[in-house]
Parts: C-alpha cells; structure tokens; sequence
C-alpha cells in the first residue's frame, strides 16, 4: 500500500523538571534506568531497515520510528516545499521510502503569471493548483490533458466571440482575444480584393462585434480521371478491304490530376492543374483493316483526293464537296492526269509517303489569328495539335475520313491540343478561320503516322 506524506512544520513540546527531594531523585534514577533497560530491548525489538530512495540516490538507516518524516530526517536528507514522500512498502521489518522533488510550473493568464510547484499531473491540475478556471471556448495551449513537465509554461487565451457575416450568411465563432487580423486568420478568412477596405485589422475584437468579410478558402484536390484507349489499325491482306477484325480489346487507363482551388463564399472561383501522374497506362485497341482494294480505290487514297462517281471528278483538298460538275473539260482532264501519275498502291503507303501505323480517332479543329504553337512555330495549315505523349512532337501525319470524303493531308504535329491532354480527341486540325472549324465540327478520321 503506497502512502504519500508531504513536507510541514511540526513541533515537539518539552516539559521542565521540579525540584525533588535526594531520596526521591535516587528513586526516579533508579526507576528511570529500569526503564531505559526495559526500553533499550524494546527498541531494540522493535527496529527496522529503512530505505529511501531520492532520484539516482539511495539511503539505508535503521529506526524504529513509524513516522516517515522522522525517518527521512535521520537519513540527512532535506525535504522542500511541495515535495513528497511515498512510502511504497512497509512491514514490521522494512519500510521503502521513495522521494518525489517538486519542480515549477509556470501558468500565464489574464495578463499574469502563477508559479506553481508540482510533482507531477497533467496541465489540468496546474490550472486548477493555480486556481485559474477555464470554459470549453478558452484556448490553452498546451491541451488540458498533457502531462506537466519541468519549467512548462502554460498559456491561457480567453476566447472572445465574434461573428462573421459572408454571401448573406452569418457564423458565430470564438476566436483567440487579441487583434481582428489574428482573428481572421484564426477563423480560416483570407481576405481577398473583394473585401471591404474599412475592416481595421489592428483593432482589438469585442465580444459580440460583426465582421463582414468574403470567406476565401484555398485547397488542393486529387481526382482520379480516365485514359480512353487508342484504336490502332494494322493494315493485312489476310482480310478483304472494308472488313475488320478486333485483335486487341482496348482498356481505359487511369490518370491521377492534382488541382489547386480558390473558393469564395463557397463557390469555385479558380481551378488549376499543377500536375498528372498516370496510375494505370490504357491498353491500345488493336483493329485489324483489310487492304485487299480495287486499283481504282488504291489511286484515290493514294492521290488524297475523291473520285466523285457520277460526275468523274475529285473533291478540294480539305474538303467533302466535289468540285462544280461544269468545271470545264481542261480541268477534268489535269484531274485525271494528277490521278494516273500517282505512284502505285502498296500496302503500307499513301499519298506518295510510307507510313508505320495507323490511328483512328475523333478530331476536332482551331484557329487562332495571332499566337505561336507550343513547339515555337507559327501555325499554318498543316499544324495539328496533339498530346505529346501519345503523338510526339515532330511526327509527321497524313490525315484523312476512311472513305475519303474529307483529306486534310500532309501534317505535323507542333502543338499541345487541350482535349487531346484530357483525352476527348486525337487530333486537332488547325485552319485558316473560325467558319472552316466550325464547317469541320467533330469527325471520325484515319491519322497515318509517316515513317
């Protein structure tokens, strides 16, 4: 059973002898030394080893005492003002003392400070030792619940509170007594240009004032968005032309975009991408395509044009209208010679170039009438946006509709197409004016990436 004692005065009152007669003196002496015999072996049975434990230090001294402070003063050791003495064991042969020093505490509140000295206990109890009362909206720092330690200091802010009015809103919180400022940074208000200039942020806050702010929180937000695969065609003469065979189901990817957002008064008001990370890469739709075609076919993919087959004609370049059927018989016949000296239809060529492989995908178009591509070129037609990292920078294109009713031709990739980041389409096809895009719209196209 631990038992705690601590440190007080106590005195010990001693009383005077009165005169006594020889006979009477030799008397008590007589009795006095059977007394001190009977005492001495009292004593003597009664005794027992005291061990006293003070920090790194231990004591060992043999009384018969039962009083811990006399005990702990034969030792020779010195007790202070709020220190403890724990008896940890005792029995009629042993008793464990063990010393616990107080040290100091400092607790700092409404503009003073208490010195306390404790021997352990958690910020609560020196509070309370302090007889400083806190309520559930002070702030204390550190919290009730940590443990006291040597020289702590304890602060106490009483908390003040406040309102704060935004988009028609109002909040009552309790905020840290001290300047406006401090306030509103406390309560999480970045105030912004649309604040009201008159808020005098070094004034001091009055219990109950009103501050009318615009509420301005930023966070960072991380959101998992898809990779739509790409169709990837493989010419084969196995199959005849027009037929398709899947040889690879395509799978989405997934990519990992970090925003950073403003909101005031809760609404969205700014949102940028600061970084993507892709989790999962997209697997690639593998399409096989049949080249077994017609000689006549293999020279209107090859001369990038269409042959109009009513009127023995061929499309402009960039275009899904034929030309005027009265064009005149001359240009009919430049038409046809432009035809017949194209080269010969192979398989893994078009319009005169080879190519590597084929892609199939949605494209869109743009124009801009001052501004420069993200590879330092002056865009022209002929430049096409795309996403680097599926089409790199550099690549040479030819762009055409798979049945030939619209050819943009010969490109390269120079530029950095939104939608082609976020994956909505393949291509963007840059032209000469608003009405051309606009004419263009979105269109399934076949992008041959040249060797």
């Amino acid at each position: 059973m631990n038992t705690s004692h601590k440190q007080d005065r106590r005195s010990v009152g001693r009383e005077k002898s009165s005169g006594l007669s020889t006979f009477k003196k030799f008397t008590v002496v007589a009795v006095v030394g059977i007394a001190a015999a009977v005492s001495v072996m009292s004593a003597s049975s009664n005794s027992k080893m005291a061990y006293i434990t003070d920090g790194e230090e231990t004591f060992t001294v043999t009384t018969s005492s039962s009083d811990t402070f006399d005990i702990i003063e034969k030792a020779g050791i010195r007790l202070g003002l709020g220190d403890e003495a724990v008896v940890t064991e005792e029995s009629s042969e042993r008793i464990d003392i063990n010393i616990v020093r107080a040290f100091p505490v400092r607790v700092l509140s409404d503009g003073g400070t208490t010195l306390v000295d404790v021997t352990g206990g958690t910020v609560s109890d020196a509070l309370e030792l302090a007889g400083v009362e806190v309520t559930a909206n002070d702030f204390v720092t550190p919290s009730v619940s940590e443990e006291l330690e040597n020289n702590m200091e304890i602060s106490v802010v009483r908390g003040v509170k406040m309102y704060l009015d935004f988009a028609e809103k109002r909040e009552m919180i309790y905020v840290p007594e001290g300047k406006v400022g401090a306030a509103l940074e406390f309560a999480g208000c970045e105030l912004s240009e649309l604040d009201d200039s008159e808020i005098d942020l070094d004034a001091f806050v009055e219990e109950g004032m009103t501050v009318n702010v615009n509420k301005v929180m930023k966070r960072t937000t991380v959101a998992d968005e898809k990779i739509r695969p790409t169709i990837v065609e493989e010419m084969t003469d196995a199959l005849p032309l027009g037929e398709t065979r899947v040889k690879q189901e395509g799978k989405d990817g997934t990519v990992e975009v970090t925003y950073k957002e403003k909101y005031i008064n809760g609404v969205l008001e700014e949102k940028e991408e600061i970084s993507r990370e892709v989790i999962i890469k997209p697997v690639d739709r593998i399409v096989l395509v049949g080249t077994k075609i017609q000689e006549a076919k293999t020279a209107e993919i090859e001369s990038g044009m269409k042959i109009d087959s009513e009127n023995g004609v061929f499309a402009d370049f960039g275009t899904s209208s034929p030309k005027d059927p009265e064009a005149s018989a001359a240009d009919r016949e430049v038409s046809e010679d432009n035809v017949s000296s194209q080269p010969e239809s192979s398989v893994n060529s078009v319009a005169g170039y080879t190519y590597s492989k084929i892609i199939v995908g949605t494209c869109t178009a743009y124009t801009e009438l001052d501004g420069i591509t993200a590879t330092g070129t002056l865009p022209k037609v002929g430049t096409v946006a795309v996403d680097p990292n599926v089409i790199p920078y550099g690549t040479r294109l030819y762009i055409c509709s798979a049945d030939g009713s619209f050819v943009y031709g010969y490109a390269v990739a120079e530029d950095t197409g939104t939608a082609c980041m976020a994956g909505d389409i393949i291509v963007d096809l840059y032209m000469e004016s608003e009405e051309a895009c606009e004419a263009f719209g979105r269109q399934e196209l076949m992008i041959y990436v040249l060797d």
